[in-house]
């Protein structure tokens, strides 16, 4: 492998990572969806024996009106268990309920509602699967006395080897359904947990997924998907213990235009819900101000960046010490945004983009896909990034 200036070359191609062989024991990490369900269904028709296993995570000390509370932290998803316990019951597996809300709270709900109160915008999910559903939850399967190979989710991601060998390096790729695909989500995830998991999803678009699990005749095949971590309705109650102190909100020339209710209500480049305008040209958030505890308003042209810097990074194998052109993401659902990556002292790393990139958002992350051949990586049509693997990662700063 040799990282350049002009690409990423892998002197061995990758392959696909296999799935469990017939006779593996699965530790199969269930919410009552259709993917995880169609996942654990997938591994017993390979010969498998099943454990499935669901984290509660519902902070008692939350209170959600009736019908409220759809988030994972929330009520409504103890009344997925049962769903769980029957499909595990109908594959001859086992199902166990961990109760994971005290380290959840602390690691991910406390991280959650302090970063936004620093003024940064941050992703729970990506400290979540590390810590949490990849981390806690099989360490307490395993206390518990269960022995595992495998432990298998309904992420939408691929894993690669050189050769298809994880011994050799293992490498999370983009999902084949790119609407769909949740690498991004994983890429914190260390070497270990990469070589225990596996995605049996991750070849397969989302319609296809309904399509098996429907054949099967089970129950979630028509089941909406999970929505945002935190729904509209629910977020004074998330942060109803946490006090939000009002504060300026002022032009990015200095002039106060008004007062705002609080800098979890915004993130970089939002424009609905602002409430003030100076002319005819919309005012956007340009920056969070919370040393100051002030929301910064501009024209949109004050959104662009040329570059960025991250910490915190987490590097795959082979990357993390010379520069490398890759595609980066700078959330979830951006669009694909050729760059120079380059990696500094102190776990840190520098993006420069080919063109400057709006709305880029502190507490977010930037991660960086590489093409799988020794092309030069150039422009992409649409975030279509199935031809990558995942080079790192880092929290914009």
């Amino acid at each position: 492998m040799n990282p350049s200036n002009s690409g990423f070359f892998f002197s061995d191609p990758l392959r696909e990572v296999p799935l469990p062989p017939p006779g593996a024991t699965v530790a199969v990490a269930l919410s009552g969806g259709v993917d995880s369900s169609l996942a654990a269904v997938l591994m017993a028709e390979r010969g498998c024996r099943i454990i499935g296993v669901t984290m509660s995570l519902h902070d008692p000390e939350l209170v959600f009106p009736e019908g409220g509370g759809s988030g994972c932290y929330g009520p409504l998803k103890k009344e997925n268990e049962e769903t769980c316990h029957r499909l595990c019951a109908g594959l001859g597996g086992e199902y166990h309920v961990i109760d994971l809300w005290v380290p959840y709270k602390e690691a991910v709900m406390d991280y959650y509602r302090n970063e936004y109160l620093r003024g940064k915008t941050p992703n729970p999910c990506l400290r979540c699967n590390p810590l949490i559903k990849f981390g806690l939850l099989p360490e307490a399967l395993r206390d518990m006395g269960k022995k595992f190979d495998f432990f298998v989710t309904g992420h939408y991601a691929r894993l690669l080897s050189p050769g298809g060998e994880p011994e050799r390096g293992i490498y999370l790729a983009p999902g084949k359904d790119a609407s769909k695909d949740q690498s991004y989500f994983l890429h914190r995830l260390g070497g270990e947990q990469l070589r225990m998991a596996r995605f049996p999803l991750g070849s397969m678009t989302k319609s296809e997924v309904r399509k098996l699990a429907a054949e099967r005749g089970l129950a979630s095949a028509e089941k909406k998907d999970s929505q945002d971590f935190i729904a509209k309705e629910d977020f004074d109650i998330v942060f109803s213990k946490t006090p939000v102190p009002q504060g300026d909100m002022v032009h990015s020339g200095g002039r106060i235009l008004g007062k705002h209710r609080g800098l979890n209500r915004y993130t970089i480049g939002q424009r609905r819900g602002v409430g003030v305008s100076i002319g005819p040209d919309p005012l956007y958030v340009v920056s969070l101000d919370a040393e100051n505890n002030r929301v910064v308003l501009g024209p949109e042209k004050e959104l662009f960046s040329a570059s960025l810097e991250a910490s915190d990074t987490v590097w795959a194998p082979g990357f993390g010490t010379e520069p490398f052109r890759a595609f980066i993401k700078i959330r979830l659902a951006a669009a694909p945004a050729l760059g120079l990556v380059t990696p500094r002292e102190g776990n840190r790393v520098s993006v420069e983009f080919d063109t400057p990139q709006r709305a880029v958002a502190p507490g977010q992350s930037a991660v960086f896909y590489v093409p799988l051949s020794g092309e030069t990586a150039g422009p992409i049509a649409g975030r279509d990034l199935g031809f990558c693997c995942i080079a790192g990662g880092g929290i914009i700063e």
